[in-house]
């Protein structure tokens, strides 16, 4: 599927520096690099620009399947709104987008079931209403949730420029990125890490089979096609941690480290054979994370947890060292 936006009011030059840095934040291959085009490839599919005067320009996207294509120009429309927000107010899509509706990556969800896995996690299973799109290649999707008092939630729409209208004030609503564990068909295991004061696990253990919840996605990375990894995580990252191991080529070598709060190391944790799997406390998560990138100095990295764990790591000449295409560095939450 292909659509496309004629744009004023802003320069060729400013959105193709502004797409070019993204390209290269996130390491995306640029396709096409000419004077009066750019075409970029993204995990969704393919955006561009092309010149049309010295004030505007064609704005391009490519995508296999409305999800995706709407993923890419609900970006897009973000990013021109953060240097221009008149001009991204007036985008008008070439297949006429029908504000007012559903985005394309909304759903609902039927809890099938509800159960405690061990001590700090409740596993959720949902049957989805729209499947497809979920799958090895993107493990990660968002719950949205209204305010448990909310009996009578605002959900998003599409706005006429396409991108989404999310409600907000006291109809806002919380839109945590989850892992889906396992996936079957039309149903997903959601593991979710029990603590107190946590808006998603409170929603989790008071669920009931037969409601429904909203989600959007799926999106995100998938799991890894590597040989050597370090993967390492706090109880958030248990889940994803899990489900990369499972893909995991069978020879394939590296370490597990996870950092554990609560004391409780019942999470089940999928065994491989080439995989050493350390447990560590608060304090040595960073140093012990940094010690296992200089030992896998050919593997891949992927690594999540809180904020100030994240942000140490990231400035870690281990991990530096590392291309930003062999790591995946993520603050899953920031302590209050």
């Amino acid at each position: 599927m292909k659509v496309y936006s004629d744009i004023e009011g802003m320069g060729f030059s400013a959105m193709r520096m502004l797409m070019l840095n993204e390209a290269a934040e996130h390491e995306l291959p640029v396709l096409q690099e000419e004077a009066n085009q750019l075409r970029i490839q993204s995990d969704y599919g393919v955006f561009g620009i092309a010149r049309r005067d010295r004030n505007g320009f064609r704005l391009e996207v490519e995508a296999d399947g409305v999800s995706n294509l709407h993923v890419l120009r609900d970006s897009l429309v973000a990013h021109i709104s953060h240097v221009q927000p008149d001009v991204a107010a007036q985008i008008a899509w070439s297949d006429t987008v029908q504000s007012g509706l559903r985005p394309p990556n909304f759903q609902f969800a039927e809890i099938k079931t509800t159960t405690r896995l061990c001590a700090s996690f409740q596993r959720v299973t949902l049957t989805l209403s729209k499947p497809d799109g979920f799958g090895d290649h993107v493990i990660h999707f968002r719950f949205v949730l209204p305010r448990l008092d909310d009996s009578a939630p605002e959900w998003p729409t599409l706005a006429s420029n396409g991108s989404t209208r999310w409600p907000a004030g006291a109809k806002a609503l919380h839109r945590p990125v989850y892992t889906a564990r396992a996936h079957r068909g039309d149903e997903i295991d959601v593991d979710v890490f029990v603590h107190a004061g946590g808006r998603t696990s409170e929603w989790a253990v008071a669920a009931a089979p037969g409601t429904s919840v909203a989600l959007v996605g799926p999106g995100g990375g998938g799991i890894l096609d590597a040989c050597r990894v370090v993967l390492a995580g706090d109880e958030t990252a248990y889940p994803a941690v899990s489900r990369i191991i499972d893909g995991l080529p069978e020879g394939a070598q590296g370490r597990v480290i996870l950092l554990n709060h609560s004391g409780q190391r019942d999470y089940p944790i999928p065994c491989h054979d080439g995989l050493t799997v350390d447990w560590v406390e608060p304090p040595d998560f960073v140093s012990t994370v940094s010690a296992a990138a200089s030992d896998c100095a050919d593997g891949y990295l992927w690594i999540a947890a809180e904020a100030g764990h994240i942000n140490a790591l990231r400035t870690s000449d281990q991990i530096l060292r590392h291309p930003k295409s062999q790591r995946y560095v993520s603050a899953y939450w920031k302590r209050k």
